[in-house]
């Protein structure tokens, strides 16, 4: 019999926890309005890229929703990473030798049940042997089980290289995760009161790395703090303010006031942030002509050329692009395309064999 939200919203309030294996995904979803669960965590206290604490609070209170491409982005990188869970998860217990379970909960915290979580795996039966192993992997001895979460990205950017791939596999001491990531993870230890945690990240499909993260109380009793405000905030039903200075702000604001109602306002005390505006828009426009002009003398040096050279390992490359045209409106088409890159293998030997020709024939000269 299929779990109604009713009865999952009773479960999780009675138990603290409620078993996901066979919810459906729009009552999962509509349990996470309960609270702020782990991978909301970062945007929530304001230290996310991507979302903001406001945009939190509107999805709570039901305010908005994602556009169909947005939903469709989503539920897509959603399937797919639940295809990539079991194949990371296996890769980082083979390597390690480390008990993963799955862990089928939804989990609120015992004392702050405004924060949600679902861990992907769950690690248990350490020996003492793996104990030490942690011991010096977490700078201070864990004991318990502890929290695998599990992803799946495109790019390494931003991700820790391995420490040493021919001793240690894709094990990542240092440190360097995505902070959203981390401050998950901080989330998911405090619902869970783990003392520990590996982020196991599989990349481009082939390479998995593993990033061990003990607890930080320091950072919990903030997210504790903090998510505590917003909840207050959303409780009440109100919205708290837009930060300004986020990258999605002015998408927010056009979202908040979307239309105009005929009157006048005066802003004479934020002239200060008029003239900031005017000021960057004159600068980026003078650097913009400065860089068209710098492009031209490279073009102008370059010629017919394919590479030009400029004595160290980078190259400016002009490529010929033709795109055949596949339907009656849409035409062929020729464009040069123009980067720059690092100087491939053939395009050294190539400059070498310049290099020899000229020499040659400077002493056929002579």
């Amino acid at each position: 019999m299929t779990m109604t939200f009713e009865t999952a919203r009773r479960e999780l309030e009675a138990n603290g926890r409620v078993a996901t294996i066979d919810m459906s995904e729009d009552v999962w979803l509509e349990l996470r309005t309960l609270g702020i669960g782990a991978s909301e965590a970062a945007a929530a206290v304001g230290a996310s890229e991507h979302r903001t604490p406001y945009e939190i609070a509107e999805r709570k209170l039901g305010m908005v929703d994602d556009e169909p491409e947005a939903r469709y982005r989503r539920r897509q990188k959603m399937e797919m990473g639940h295809v990539m869970e079991p194949v990371t998860a296996a890769r980082f217990a083979e390597f390690t030798g480390l008990n993963v379970q799955n862990h089928n909960w939804m989990q609120a915290h015992p004392d702050h049940p405004y924060m949600l979580a679902n861990i992907d795996r769950r690690i248990v039966g350490v020996t003492d042997a793996q104990a030490d192993w942690l011991e010096l992997l977490m700078g201070r001895a864990v004991s318990g089980p502890g929290v695998a979460e599990l992803k799946n990205v495109e790019f390494a950017k931003g991700w820790g290289k391995p420490d040493n791939v021919n001793t240690t596999g894709g094990l990542c001491t240092s440190g360097e995760v995505p902070e959203d990531y981390y401050i998950q993870i901080q989330h998911q230890l405090a619902v869970t009161g783990y003392e520990w945690a590996f982020l196991v990240v599989t990349i481009a499909g082939w390479e998995t790395r593993w990033y061990p993260i003990p607890r930080d109380e320091e950072l919990i009793d903030d997210l504790i703090a903090l998510e505590g405000d917003l909840w207050a905030t959303i409780q009440r039903g109100e919205l708290p303010e837009i930060d300004v200075g986020h990258p999605k702000a002015i998408d927010i604001l056009k979202r908040r006031y979307p239309g105009t109602d005929g009157s006048m306002v005066n802003l004479a005390e934020l002239d200060h942030w008029r003239k900031v505006e005017q000021e960057a828009k004159a600068e980026i426009k003078k650097l913009e002509t400065t860089a068209r002009v710098a492009r031209a003398h490279l073009l102008a040096g370059m010629g017919n050329a394919a590479v030009a050279t400029f004595g160290d390992n980078e190259v400016m490359r002009r490529k010929v692009i033709k795109r055949d045209a596949y339907t009656a409106e849409v035409a062929a088409s020729e464009y040069v395309d123009i980067r720059y890159g690092k100087m491939n293998k053939a395009e050294k030997d190539q400059l070498a064999a310049q290099d020899t020709e000229s020499i040659y024939q400077q002493g056929e000269a002579a």
